[in-house]
């Protein structure tokens, strides 16, 4: 602190400085407040009266008031339906057999990829047709003099930029069967996990727990039915349970928003009020959390795409690179530049529309026949388990009547103590 001699306060020059920098000290001080007021009021106004501005529309703008207006193939979505595939051993013969060549192309009409490309192909051909009869007329001196000639020898940049094409055609593919691959990889551990719960609901609830066993099976039964219909559109969740909950279950269902979630809460309160050993308990959640994870990971392919700077781009790359080519096979090929450019626009395009078509997984992956599957074997192990109870119990009464004998048997007393001493944390300050 610095201390101020009587001489330097008495001086008027002081005085007059410090009186000076107090006046100053104070409008700042009300210039402060008056911005704060001034903020105040209009963030007041903004919430009262929420204005965007257009800048900020747009970059905020999400993708599906973006896609309002495009048109929907009905066709084309409508076949998704008939590629829920699952093979059989006649099924994987005949995918192998030598004959696969013919019957695919005797097949080519029948097509669903042919279909879904009948417009941009119907288009091509018929500018490869336009070119065709103009460069003939032109030729016969069928048009005036003035008639110029529209094709153009491009051989070496259509050589270049088909590698780039390729690449752009290779990373398009590649992506979604690698999300196609994943979205079936989960639902593969959807289908053990569900068993696995199953079973051990049915191997370490007590016995005399029918009603608790058969709450376990229904819910994880319901599981993925509820997975099916949260992942496609226009599903009837209520119709898809029926005879696999009972109707005030579905009702207590519907009324939820996030329904997948709710089963698991339920399978959690299950184990939760289950009367079974730690070690049990933390392997059933184990499951449920695998579960969790899974459906969070559909939900990631369902939500987001490849980014759509790839597809725009490769179909505009496409479309333009298909355009250009009847203009310059005119002069080498001639007449058979119509068929060439039909086929070639085929091939490229077939490429590109099988990316996109497995790219959303969930509508082409038969969801219903592996739903199916588990409801299956989490019915059978339920209708079979009292029967491998009764071969097994007399051997495991055998066995510990024998292990009480030699004097190694615990007891049930002490079956918690035991098995949560292997959960336990191993007490390291003794190790070497």
């Amino acid at each position: 602190m610095i201390r101020l001699t009587s001489s330097c306060c008495a001086s008027p020059l002081f005085a007059t400085d410090l009186h000076q920098r107090q006046g100053d000290r104070h409008q700042s001080i009300l210039t402060c407040s008056r911005l704060l007021a001034r903020d105040e009021r209009a963030n007041l106004r903004r919430l009262q009266h929420p204005k965007v501005t257009h800048r900020h529309a747009i970059r905020c703008r999400p993708v599906a008031a973006a896609s309002v207006g495009l048109d929907k193939d009905p066709e084309k979505e409508n076949s998704r339906k008939y590629r829920r595939t699952v093979f059989t051993f006649e099924n994987w013969a005949a995918h192998r057999s030598q004959k696969r060549y013919q019957r695919h192309l005797l097949a080519l009409l029948q097509s669903r990829i042919v279909r879904g490309l009948i417009q941009p192909l119907g288009g091509l051909t018929a500018l490869a047709t336009f070119v065709a009869v103009y460069e003939s007329l032109r030729e016969m001196h069928q048009l005036p003099a003035a008639a110029p000639d529209i094709t153009f020898n491009l051989t070496t940049p259509f050589s270049s930029t088909s590698f780039a094409l390729s690449l752009l055609l290779v990373f398009r593919t590649n992506t979604s069967y690698s999300r196609w691959n994943e979205a079936r990889t989960l639902w593969g551990g959807i289908t053990n996990r569900s068993r696995d719960l199953v079973r051990q609901a049915i191997t370490f609830v007590p016995a005399e727990e029918d009603e608790l066993v058969d709450m376990y099976k229904r819910w994880t039964i319901a599981y993925s039915r509820t997975l099916m219909c949260h992942l496609r559109e226009d599903e009837d969740l209520a119709k898809v349970l029926e005879g696999t909950l009972r109707p005030e279950e579905i009702k207590q269902l519907m009324s939820s928003q996030h329904r997948p979630n709710y089963i698991l809460l339920v399978l959690s309160e299950l184990i939760e009020h289950t009367d079974i050993v730690t070690p049990e308990r933390f392997r059933m959640d184990q499951n449920l959390t695998f579960l969790h994870d899974a459906h969070g990971a559909c939900e990631r392919l369902l939500k987001t795409p490849i980014p759509l700077s790839y597809t725009r781009h490769t179909s505009r790359f496409l479309i333009i690179w298909l355009t250009a080519m009847p203009f310059t096979l005119w002069k080498s090929c001639g007449l058979a530049m119509i068929p060439a450019t039909g086929v070639l626009a085929f091939l490229l395009l077939a490429i590109e529309e099988i990316g996109v078509q497995i790219e959303e997984p969930f509508s082409i992956l038969p969801l219903e026949a592996i739903s199916e599957t588990i409801k299956g074997n989490c019915l059978e192990m339920r209708s079979y388990s009292s029967d491998i109870k009764k071969l097994v119990q007399p051997v495991a009464m055998r066995s510990t009547s024998n292990r009480s004998g030699n004097g190694n048997g615990n007891g049930s007393g002490n079956k918690q103590s035991s098995d949560d001493h292997a959960f336990a944390t191993p007490d390291i300050s003794s190790t070497n």
